[in-house]
Formats: structure tokens, sequence, C-alpha cells
């Protein structure tokens, strides 16, 4: 009798998952618990198991396919059993129930000056305070009967000095990561994921990008966004921080340690840009303005070819930065991209007094910001460690997820 190969849940809150890579091919023989498949959730990439020992008789889902859990992905029949993969699907029914919905958090002990207004808050919207450092008793609830909500919330917590849509998560020391250029803080989920048992780890929005402020008419430079950085640490007291930034994060993060070094504990800079070369200035001043037509062309200049060569990977990919171009309006890559090109003009090159640990990381295969950027980088610098990563490319934080959350937890230590 056949069995079937469904997509599994990863997580309680997990609706849906990707086919990352197929390691067999229909009518190999295959082996249960001997590694099957790698699915993807939107946090973690995950080997999964042949359910049965026989022969891989049909394949329904092929790799770079997003599906809902449960979904029917492939069938395994004993060698020389008949098998109808039409009938077989067709008379397959999923046996997963949809999402539990997640329980709502203890209520926190409410403060003195909420306590005397007895203010309601919904549960959710508790929660999220927690989590993002927000201190109910100063936010007015526009829900029925004063009740503070979620949306509440979220208003709340980017009504801060910089005006930046950020969140916490864990506890520990801090630890700030910067988006690069064109992604917002969802790159970041599986350093978030990996890091927050030992860290609060604290993610934003660039100015211009998601709920957070928008540009202004003033020239953006990569100053400015430091200061925004700055501006959202001091209130939440999280300074000094470990701050990681990548690509043009990694110049924010900089920029940062030069103009408040006392904010900066330890610096961690991926991929980071240092050399105003002339293919940089060129692919930040032409990628298309279409966000698909972006994706694709960016691709090739972001990822290596190691991780390029696998279609579930890269698909994978392509959808995150899909959906995070949506957050990112035109005129803000425009915006950042202006910034990042006059601040390599005055900073390329030049020796930088940073005193703190520095530790530099670049993929081998890295066409965008190449080893010679950050060998210029770690000999401007007096504490710097320089980490070139075999086979990655630019998107180390994609391509290479545990090394980046590794170089983490090196800087803290």
């Amino acid at each position: 009798m056949a069995t079937a190969v469904t997509m599994p849940r990863l997580g309680l809150a997990m609706a849906e998952g990707t086919v990352v890579e197929w390691h067999a091919r229909p009518g190999e023989t295959v082996v249960r618990g001997r590694v099957l498949l790698t699915v993807q959730s939107e946090k973690a990439e995950v080997e999964v198991e042949a359910p049965a020992s026989g022969v891989l008789a049909a394949v329904y889902v092929e790799a770079g396919s997003t599906v809902p859990v449960g979904a029917l992905l492939g069938a395994i029949t004993d060698p020389g059993e008949p098998f109808d993969a039409t009938a077989f699907a067709a008379a397959f029914v999923p046996a997963v129930a949809p999402p539990a919905a997640p329980a709502a958090a203890a209520p926190a002990a409410p403060s003195a000056a909420a306590a005397s207004r007895a203010q309601p808050v919904a549960p959710a919207a508790r929660a999220l305070a927690r989590r993002l450092g927000v201190d109910l008793a100063r936010v007015a609830g526009t829900g029925p009967g004063g009740r503070v909500t979620v949306e509440d919330v979220e208003r709340a917590a980017h009504d801060t000095e910089a005006g930046l849509e950020f969140a916490l998560t864990g506890t520990g020391p801090a630890v700030v990561l910067v988006n690069g250029w064109g992604v917002d803080a969802r790159v970041w989920q599986p350093q978030v994921d990996a890091l927050c048992d030992a860290f609060t780890v604290i993610t934003y929005e660039h100015r211009g990008i998601g709920g957070s402020r928008p540009l202004g008419g003033n020239r953006l430079t990569i100053a400015d966004l430091a200061q925004d950085a700055h501006a959202l640490l001091a209130p939440l007291g999280r300074a000094p921080a470990i701050v990681v930034g990548a690509s043009l994060g990694a110049a924010v993060a900089l920029e940062l340690a030069l103009r408040h070094p006392a904010a900066v504990r330890a610096l961690g800079l991926l991929s980071p840009p240092f050399l105003a070369d002339a293919r940089l200035r060129t692919v930040l001043a032409s990628w298309p303005d279409a966000p698909e037509a972006r994706v694709r062309a960016l691709l090739p200049w972001l990822l290596g070819r190691e991780f390029l060569a696998h279609d579930g990977r890269r698909e994978a990919a392509a959808r995150a930065w899909r959906s995070m171009a949506a957050r990112t309006p035109v005129e803000t890559l425009r915006a950042h991209a202006d910034a990042l090109g006059t601040w390599l003009q005055s900073r390329a090159g030049t020796v930088l007094p940073i005193e703190v640990p520095t530790t530099i990381a670049v993929g081998d295969d890295d066409v965008l910001t190449p080893p010679d950027h950050a060998r210029a980088l770690a000999a401007a610098l007096a504490h710097a460690r320089l980490e070139i990563v075999p086979g990655a490319g630019h998107a180390l934080t994609l391509e290479r997820p545990a090394a980046v959350a590794a170089l983490v937890r090196e800087l803290a230590r």
C-alpha cells in the first residue's frame, strides 16, 4: 500500500512550506528515517525523513513550489507494487488540522498609572507591548470602551524619537541588526531565531520602509541613518550594543560607531562596501524600477553560484525579496543608493578611528562587494578580524545563517 509524503508542520503557526530540494528521484529506493527532501518554513530549512521504506513512486510538488501544510508531496510504494499516481492523488485527503491560534500571553502586572485608570487592554496587545518594550500606561486605546488594541501598540512603538518600526525579541545583551539595501527586517529572521535565547535582538526598518517614518525632503545620508539607529537605541536603554550590519547596513554600523562610540560594544560587518568601484556604482544606479524585474536582475549579484545552483533555494530567496520589495518604495531605494554612493566617496579607503572589536565577513564569491572591499576595510580598522566565507555570495544572512549567528556569539565573548 502506498504511503503519502506530505508537507510537515514545522511550528504551531506554520500554514505553508516550500519544497527546497528532493534528495531522491522517482523510481529510486528510499529508506525510512533517511532524509528524503528539504523543506522551508517562514523561519528555517528542515530536512524531512522518508516516512516509509520502498520506492519513491511519484513526486507531486517540485522544488521551488510552496504548498499548504499537509499537502501531498509524493508517494512511496513497495518494490513492484502496482501504482496509479493520478488515482492516488485524487483519493488523497489531507489529515492535518489548521494551525492552532496562539495562546494569549499571561497579563503583565499593570503599572501604577495604568491601574489608576483601569484601562482595558487586549491580551494580544499586552503581549506585543511586552515584546516591543512599549509602556502601556502611555498608550491611548482606540478600541471599544477605550480598549488598547494591537494597532495602538504598533502605533506607539513607531512613535519613538527615530520614528522607526522596530521589534525586540529575547532577553540578554542587546544585538542590533541593521538592514542592507532593498530589504526589510525579515531578512534577519534566521538570526533572530538563533540568537533570542541569549540576546535581546533588535531589528528595525530604515526610514522610508514599512512602518518607519518617510524619507523627508532633505537629501538622505548614511549619517542620517546612523543617527536614526542611535535615536532608537538611546530611549530603549540598550546601549552599548553589539551592532551587526549587512551591505548598506555595514556602512550605517560603521558610521554609528564613528559618531556615537559609546553606543557600540562590538561590530559585525557583513559584505561591507568600502571601495567606490565602478561595478558597485553601476549596480546601484541601474536596477529596474519594477519589483519583479528588480528581483530577477539582482539575484546574480546577491547570491553566490553555489546557492544559485539550487532551484528551490533560489526561488525561495526570490519570493522573500519579492515580498520585501513590496514594502520598499522606489524612491526609498534610490535615496538609499545615493546615500551609500556619497558615503563611499568620503570614507572609501580612509582610516576609521574605531576602537571596538570588529569582525568582517565576506563571501569569496561576492561580486557586488568582493573580498577586496573587506580587506581594505580590515586595514582601515585597528581591531578587525576578517573572515572569508568559501562558496558564499553577497547575501550572507540568507546563504550562511548559522555562520552569521556564530559570528555574533563570538563577538559577545
